[in-house]
C-alpha cells in the first residue's frame, strides 16, 4: 500500500477518551501513508493537532477550504437528510476532495469515520481490498435494479429495515443536481475507497455544478459515467473477501444489510 492514502476523519471531540485511542490504534497499524483528516473549528496548526494523536500526520480542512473550492453548497431543508445543514457532512465527499487536492498523487484513497472500530489486523484486511481493480468501493452499496456490470452490489429490497427499502426514493432529493441516474445506487459511507481517477472525476463533476447527498451522488455518478463500483459486503452480510484476522464495527455494531 505504498501508493495508498489511508485517512480517518475526525475533529476536536476525539482529542481525548475512547475516540482518541481509536485513532491512535489506526495510526499504530503502520500504514505507509496514514492521515487524520481533521475538521478544524478553532484555527489550530497541523502540529498542534498532531500532538493530540500521538504525532500522527494531519490533513487539515476548514470552512475556508469549503468556501475557496466552492464546496459550501446549499442544503435544501426539504431533502430527506436536510436536517444536516453542515455541508462538510451532507456533502461528505467534499472533505475527501480537499484531502485529494492537497495530496493528489496517490493511486487509492481510503477514508474511515472516527466511529469505525476494529480488532485484529486492519492493515492486512484493507490491503486485500486495496488490490482490487475498482474506482469506488464502500462498506455497503446497493442498486435500484440488477445492473449486471456491478455483480458485487445487491439490489435494494425491503429487508433493509432502516429505510424499508425506500432509500433510493430519497436520493436524489430536493436540491440535488445529479448528472445522471442511469445506474441508480446508494451507499453507506463510514468506510470508502476511491481511485485517483474517481477523485479527479468527482472534482470535475463539481466544477460542472453537479452535486448531491454524497451517499447517493458518489456511487450513482461514478457508475453512471462508466467507473467500476463495488461493495465490500452483499445483502447477506458476507464480505467480498473473507478475512478472519480483523473485525470491523461501526458505533459498536456490526455492519448489516438490515440496518440500512
Amino acid at each position: 500500500m505504498k501508493n495508498t492514502s489511508v485517512a480517518i476523519c475526525s475533529y476536536h471531540r476525539t482529542f481525548e477518551g475512547d475516540g482518541n485511542r481509536n485513532i491512535v490504534n489506526f495510526k499504530n497499524q503502520g500504514f505507509d501513508n496514514f492521515f487524520v483528516l481533521f475538521d478544524d473549528h478553532n484555527g489550530l496548526t497541523e502540529e498542534e493537532v498532531s500532538s493530540k494523536y500521538d504525532n500522527s500526520p494531519i490533513s487539515i480542512y476548514n470552512n475556508n477550504d469549503f468556501i475557496n473550492y466552492g464546496f459550501n453548497k446549499p442544503i435544501n431543508r426539504h431533502h430527506f437528510w436536510g436536517s444536516h445543514q453542515n455541508p462538510k457532512y451532507f456533502y461528505a465527499h467534499y472533505r475527501m476532495l480537499v484531502h485529494y487536492i492537497h495530496n493528489p498523487t496517490f493511486k487509492n484513497y481510503w477514508f474511515f469515520d472516527d466511529d469505525v472500530n476494529f480488532t485484529g489486523d486492519l492493515k492486512s484486511f484493507i490491503s486485500e481490498y486495496d488490490e482490487l481493480d475498482n474506482d469506488f468501493m464502500a462498506i455497503q452499496i446497493f442498486k435500484k435494479e440488477n445492473y449486471e456490470e456491478f455483480p458485487t452490489i445487491s439490489v435494494i429490497n425491503d429487508r433493509m429495515s432502516g429505510s424499508r427499502g425506500y432509500w433510493l426514493g430519497h436520493c436524489p432529493g430536493p436540491g440535488d443536481n445529479f448528472k445522471s441516474t442511469d445506474k441508480h445506487m446508494g451507499s453507506f459511507f463510514p468506510i470508502v475507497k476511491f481511485s485517483n481517477e474517481a477523485m479527479l472525476h468527482l472534482l470535475k463533476l463539481h466544477q460542472e455544478n453537479y452535486f448531491g447527498y454524497s451517499e447517493g451522488f458518489v456511487p450513482t455518478s461514478l457508475a453512471s459515467d462508466g467507473f467500476k463500483v463495488e461493495s465490500m459486503m452483499n445483502e447477506f452480510n458476507e464480505f467480498l473477501i473473507k478475512n478472519n484476522n480483523c473485525e470491523i464495527t461501526h458505533k459498536g455494531q456490526k455492519f448489516t444489510w438490515e440496518w440500512l
